[in-house]
């Protein structure tokens, strides 16, 4: 019955702070401002991913693993016209898609300030910089990880030639599609919460949000795949915006699960940091009664020492 009780006390502590914190408000807002940047970031995606030995079919795979099949209409239609395209990648038009969807990245770090209860006290136009780096560096794990789906036969093989019992490893996970994009999202998920925030935290400290970040993505997105794939009447309802509507709710509904996932690691570190503090008081206070019974020897034995000298005093005045 108590653990019972702290379960559920756990869960209204939890349910309490998302609502102070105002989870689903962020979340909108960090959907909305991705919308506002998503084609730009696909368009500068697609483009980069041209001068890489990935082709058409690679990166249709990898957005088929990433993505729900509701959504890959319209992002498999912009792939499919920039690999058509032979215009080489204007600077301006990088330089404006990485800022429009740094925006995206800039509602993220209100969202995990507010969630870690921070205030950002960084600079403007550095922390816009900062967003628009940190996009970069996304797009570079993401066509990073589509290229070793690539070469990752070539690797395997050559590691296999001096390391047979690791490439055979190597083999099985190459195999298994799933486990990478789980592998890659994790890792995503890690980056966010450890350097959007305005604070400094160990990459130990946000495993357990990640790790649940990245198995609700994978869950959510198989089952919203399902869903419009055996409910087909939504169409009916938004008709020409059906793709645009699914892809916001998709956002929308990712972007709280990352956001809860942060709220995870803040509302357990809370506890932890309790704990510490707890620990650390009782040592000091167990530290303290130690010193004072020291003290309190080292006074017995000072008046010991003064009554010994007293009484040879006396004894020689006597004499």
């Amino acid at each position: 019955m108590e653990n019972g009780k702290k379960v559920l006390e756990s869960v209204r502590g939890f349910i309490k702070r998302t609502n102070e914190d105002h989870v689903g408000a962020y979340s909108a807002q960090a959907a909305y401002f991705l919308i506002l940047s998503f084609i730009p970031f696909v368009l500068f995606l697609a483009s980069l991913v041209k001068y890489t030995p990935l082709t058409y079919t690679i990166v249709q795979d990898a957005i088929i693993s990433f993505l729900p099949e509701s959504v890959q209409g319209v992002i498999l239609s912009i792939v499919q016209e920039i690999f058509n395209r032979n215009s080489a990648i204007v600077p301006l038009t990088v330089v404006t898609a990485l800022w429009a969807a740094g925006k995206g990245c800039q509602a993220m770090i209100n969202g995990l300030n507010t969630i870690y209860h921070v205030k950002e006290t960084r600079n403007w136009l550095l922390t816009r910089i900062r967003s628009v780096f940190y996009t970069l560096l996304f797009v570079i794990a993401l066509v990073t990880s589509l290229t070793l789906l690539v070469l990752g036969n070539r690797i395997q093989k050559y590691i296999s030639v001096y390391l047979p019992f690791v490439g055979r490893i190597l083999g099985q996970i190459l195999n298994t599609r799933t486990f990478l994009v789980f592998i890659v999202l994790l890792c995503v998920f890690l980056f966010l919460y450890k350097m959007l925030p305005n604070r400094k935290a160990t990459l130990k400290s946000q495993m357990p949000g990640a790790l649940l970040t990245a198995m609700a993505w994978m869950v959510f997105s198989y089952f919203f795949s399902l869903y419009f794939t055996f409910f087909p009447n939504f169409s009916n309802m938004y008709g020409s915006l059906t793709a645009i509507i699914m892809i916001m709710l998709w956002l929308y509904v990712c972007m709280n699960i990352v956001l809860y996932g942060a709220e995870i690691n803040a509302y357990y570190e809370k506890d932890f940091r309790q704990a510490q503090e707890m620990a650390k008081e009782f040592l000091e206070k167990g530290k303290d009664e130690k010193e004072m019974e020291l003290e309190d020897v080292f006074d017995r034995i000072f008046e010991e020492e003064q009554k010994k000298k007293k009484e040879k005093s006396q004894k020689r005045k006597e004499s």
